[in-house]
């Protein structure tokens, strides 16, 4: 194969890198099932999804009897924000 034909990827630019969503360690220690799929849930969506939020959808996935403590847990973060 010679050169002309081979794509010339110099030119392109790379991809965007995406900001990873960071855990406390405490989840990772507590909880690192629900952190895990919360981080892959986050990465999947990409920026917009913060790890409050990602950690909660990942938890009720497993546990939908806590949706009111994840609900509540939301809701004081956007008290905190107003």
């Amino acid at each position: 194969m010679t050169d002309e034909n081979l794509p010339d990827f110099a030119s392109e630019d790379p991809p965007a890198e995406v900001g990873r969503v960071r855990f406390p360690f405490v989840r990772w220690v507590l909880a690192p099932r629900t952190t895990w799929q919360a981080r892959c849930l986050a990465a999947d969506f990409g920026e917009g999804m913060d790890a409050k939020t990602a950690w909660a959808m990942a938890r009720l996935v497993r546990h939908p009897d806590e949706h009111g403590y994840a609900m509540a847990h939301l809701d004081d973060e956007r008290r905190a924000t107003e």
